[in-house]
């Protein structure tokens, strides 16, 4: 390939897995309609004013819904991005900037992707243990989640009753097939991510920043504000979070199938979300039934820092007494701990972030899924404008 003239998608399918490239002018991206191609990149020094010598390979997997749409084999210069944290805004923001053909890494200090959009092996049922359920309202957002998910999108049908009363009627519900926690896997295909990496200093180099012993252009925090504050020197309490004690309950007894969850609106009932999995077809074993318990605000901050037995058995029999289940039906249980579940009200003067450093998720919008999906989205087109 020589010159400013690009290379068709459809002209890889005549050639070989390998390709040298020597160039002579800036290169234009390489459309690729495989699954997974292997490129050897040769450079040249004869115009020094262009190129370096280089020699490296580049293992390239198509993304889907856009990460790996394409791929830019070679361009005069790009921006080196770190990503805090693999939840649906971070990864959203990666993909878009990678989509740009900028080099970008995502450090998760945990073993799994997708955040708050978590889900779980639970004996042999499939329960979704933080978003419980999103809705599609913004058509953009709408439209990247069906061409990213395809057949994983499905619709809740039950209704949620607020007090006898259903809530939201006509309002659409979704969740993905095989667990919520698949955005995560989806949206980090063709996205580089270094899982069990906790970044302990962010560290300005001259106009780079040292991040985990290599140098970036620029920063994006999509860690909750607590965290993402302490990291970078400001006050925690700008943004406050509400924490959140999650139990799953597994009973010997089919689901009736009338409502799909019953909620507190007020906030002063400590069952504030009680869901049962049954609504989200295929998900729950015949014969059974698993119920989801989200915890007030109130009762979760005061019993945040017990034991777990002592909050799952507490909230069990409170469940049982309110809607008659049989303890004696009751199997399996499971609690867990959301100390940073959703942000409370609006930010209280977040500061302004130094040069190269970018905060999204719920420190800059609300943390419902789809404005968290929205902000990386915004955050991403930031850095390009701000660094590109």
């Amino acid at each position: 390939m020589r010159g400013k003239e690009g290379l068709a998608s459809g002209k890889l399918r005549g050639l070989s897995c390998e390709l040298e490239l020597a160039t002579f002018g800036p290169a234009k991206a390489v459309s690729l309609d495989r699954a997974l191609i292997q490129f050897l990149v040769g450079g040249t020094d004869l115009v020094k004013d262009l190129f370096q010598e280089f020699e490296c390979r580049w293992d390239l997997s198509l993304g889907k819904g856009g990460a790996g749409d394409f791929v830019l084999l070679w361009q005069e210069e790009w921006m080196d991005i770190a990503i805090l944290g693999a939840g649906i805004s971070g990864l959203v923001c990666a993909r878009a900037i990678s989509a740009k053909g900028h080099r970008v890494v995502v450090l998760e200090k945990s073993r799994s992707l997708g955040g708050r959009c978590s889900s779980r092996k639970f004996g042999e049922h499939v329960v979704d243990t933080g978003v419980q359920y999103f809705t599609l309202r913004d058509p953009e957002v709408k439209r990247e989640v069906e061409k990213l998910v395809g057949e994983q999108l499905r619709k809740i049908e039950a209704p949620i009753l607020v007090g006898g009363e259903i809530y939201r009627k006509g309002e659409e519900r979704f969740y993905l097939a095989k667990g919520n926690n698949r955005f995560g896997s989806l949206l980090a295909d063709g996205v580089e991510v270094r899982k069990e990496v906790e970044v302990k200093e962010v560290l300005a180099v001259g106009k780079k920043w040292r991040v985990e012993g290599e140098l970036y252009d620029g920063v994006v925090s999509s860690a909750p504000w607590p965290q993402s504050a302490a990291l970078l020197g400001f006050d925690v309490h700008k943004v406050v979070y509400e924490p959140n004690l999650t139990v799953l309950l597994e009973y010997s007894f089919p689901w009736s199938g009338e409502a799909y969850a019953w909620m507190d609106s007020k906030g002063k009932d400590p069952l504030a979300w009680v869901a049962c999995e049954n609504a989200k077809a295929g998900r729950i074993q015949a014969g059974r039934s698993v119920y989801v318990i989200q915890a007030s605000p109130t009762y979760s901050r005061e019993n945040l820092e017990k034991k777990p037995e002592s909050w799952v058995q507490d909230l069990c029999e409170k469940a049982e007494v309110r809607w008659g289940f049989d303890p004696a039906q009751r199997g399996a249980t499971l609690g867990h701990r959301w100390r940073y579940a959703r942000r409370r009200g609006e930010p209280t003067g977040v500061p302004t972030m130094k040069d190269g450093i970018f905060l999204c998720g719920d420190s800059e919008s609300d943390s419902r899924f789809e404005s968290v999906w929205k902000s990386g989205a915004k955050i991403a087109q930031d850095v390009l404008d701000a660094l590109g």
